[in-house]
């Protein structure tokens, strides 16, 4: 019995040491310290074509993009790319993702599932 609470309670620790730790990380990074949504592309890949689409920042407020899809977001002359990879599909403001200095007003992305994922 001793030896199953031990047990429990190590896991229990372990579980709220990830949590805790998570929360360090904070509130949109995962434990190993990647975004929840995805992660930066390459600009390269701008030149390339690889970027589904292209979202002007200056003209929009706000856009919807696909799970899985590589966008390319402009602001001025600067371009910033970002593969929208998110398991929970929950909007995320593009400032919290984007690099310092690219963007200071708030701009909403509705992540949704890919057709792949919609069954």
């Amino acid at each position: 019995m001793n030896r199953v609470m031990s047990k429990s309670s190590l896991l229990v620790s372990l579980l709220v040491a990830v949590g805790a730790a998570q929360a360090a990380a904070g509130a949109d990074r995962m434990v190993n310290g990647r975004s929840q949504h995805g992660l930066a592309a390459d600009v390269a890949a701008v030149a390339a074509g690889q970027p589904g689409r292209v979202i002007n920042v200056d003209t929009e407020k706000a856009s919807n993009v696909n799970c899985g899809e590589t966008v390319a977001f402009q602001k001025g002359g600067k371009t910033f790319v970002w593969k929208f990879d998110s398991a929970n599909h929950r909007a995320v403001d593009l400032r919290t993702i984007a690099p310092a200095g690219f963007i200071d007003q708030p701009f909403v992305v509705y992540v949704s599932r890919s057709e792949a994922e919609r069954g």
